[in-house]
């Protein structure tokens, strides 16, 4: 089941496999750099940064809402 569905009909789900650690809690990091915090997003939806960058503002903010959910819960569906 998809995570979150962009305005175009593409349905995004997150892989936080994909994520280590190392990048979380850099994600946490107030002076992070946007190209690292678009990275890792890109790694975990399967967008690339460029169509990170290119989502209209909407979209952008269903997606990082839809990652930020995710990754608070990101066992919920994770099998035994």
């Amino acid at each position: 089941m998809a995570d979150v569905t962009l305005s175009n009909g593409r349905e995004i789900t997150f892989d936080l496999y994909q994520m280590t650690i190392n990048e979380w809690e850099r994600l946490l990091e107030p002076d992070q750099p946007r190209a690292e915090e678009r990275a890792t997003l890109a790694k975990v939806s399967g967008l690339t940064v460029e169509e990170i960058g290119a989502l209209p503002y909407p979209d952008y903010h269903r997606l990082t809402n839809a990652f930020v959910a995710r990754c608070r819960d990101p066992l919920a569906d994770a099998p035994d």
